[in-house]
C-alpha cells in the first residue's frame, strides 16, 4: 500500500476547498513532512484494498500535516484519523522529562461520522481534523512539546464547534489499537508515539488540572467512556 495508490483530498486551510479523486500528491520539497515514515507504518497494518483517504495540504509552513483517514471496516468499527507530519521535527523536551520528542496524534470517530468534501462546511463534522492541524504545528511554533496527559484547548473554554459540548482534548494512550501500531521505530532507536485524542467538556478539564490524566480516564473507565469519539456522552465530572 503506497500513498500513490490513495484517493486524495487536497485541502487548503482557509475557507476555499479542491478536490481531486486520483490526484497525485504534491508537496513543497524545502518544508519537511514524514509521510514516509507513516506510510510505510501503516503498510505494515493494511493492504492495498484498505479504503483510505488523504487530507492533504495545499500550502505549508514549517512542517507539512496530512491527515490520514482510514475508513471503518466491519472487524474496526471506527474510522481512524491520522496526522502525518507533526513527527517530520522535533519537539523541545526538558532534559528531566522521559518522552519521545517525535509524536503524531489520532482521533477514533465513529462510523457514522460524515467526512466528504461537501460536509467539511459543516463545524460539526470537520472540528477534528482543524483541531489536529492546530496540535501539529503548536509544538514547532512555540518551540515546546506533547506528550501523555496534555491538554489542547479554546480560550475561554469556548465549544470546538456548537453544540458539541467539548471545549479541548487530552493526549492518552490508545485503548483501542495495539502498542505495535502506536509506536513507530525510526532511525537512531527512536520512536514515534501516535497519542489518541479524548475530548473533553470543561469540568472534566478542569479535573484533569487539579487530579491529573490518570485519575480522569479512571472516571471515564467507571462510566464506561470509550475512546471512540461521542457526541453527547456523559460528563463524567458533572
Amino acid at each position: 500500500m503506497k500513498i500513490n495508490n490513495y484517493k486524495i483530498i487536497i485541502l487548503i486551510l482557509v475557507s476555499t476547498y479542491s478536490y481531486s479523486q486520483e490526484s497525485e500528491k504534491t508537496m513543497n520539497n524545502k518544508v519537511p513532512n514524514s509521510v514516509e515514515i507513516v506510510d510505510g507504518h501503516l503498510d505494515l497494518f493494511f493492504d492495498e484494498n484498505t479504503d483510505i483517504l488523504v487530507f492533504d495540504e495545499k500550502e505549508s509552513e514549517i512542517i507539512h500535516r496530512d491527515i490520514f483517514f482510514i475508513k471503518a471496516t466491519k472487524d474496526r468499527p471506527y474510522h481512524i484519523l491520522l496526522s502525518c507530519g507533526m513527527s517530520a521535527l522535533p519537539m523541545v523536551i526538558p532534559k528531566d522529562i522521559e518522552s519521545s520528542e517525535f509524536v503524531e496524534i489520532m482521533f477514533l470517530l465513529p462510523k457514522e461520522w460524515t467526512l466528504k468534501y461537501e460536509s467539511f462546511s459543516d463545524e460539526k463534522n470537520y472540528w477534528p481534523i482543524r483541531i489536529m492541524k492546530e496540535i501539529m504545528m503548536l509544538p514547532h511554533e512555540k518551540k515546546t512539546w506533547f506528550g501523555y496527559g496534555h491538554t489542547y484547548g479554546h480560550e475561554e473554554a469556548e465549544e470546538f464547534a456548537e453544540g458539541i459540548g467539548f471545549n479541548s482534548v487530552m493526549l492518552a494512550y490508545s485503548m483501542e489499537l495495539s502498542d505495535d501500531f502506536t509506536q513507530i521505530e525510526i532511525e537512531n532507536d527512536k520512536v514515534v508515539d501516535i497519542y489518541t485524542l479524548i475530548p473533553l467538556y470543561k469540568e472534566e478539564l478542569e479535573f484533569k488540572k487539579k487530579n491529573g490524566a490518570s485519575a480522569l480516564l479512571e472516571r471515564f473507565d467507571e462510566f464506561g467512556i470509550e475512546e471512540i469519539l461521542e457526541i453527547g456522552r456523559k460528563n463524567v465530572c458533572k
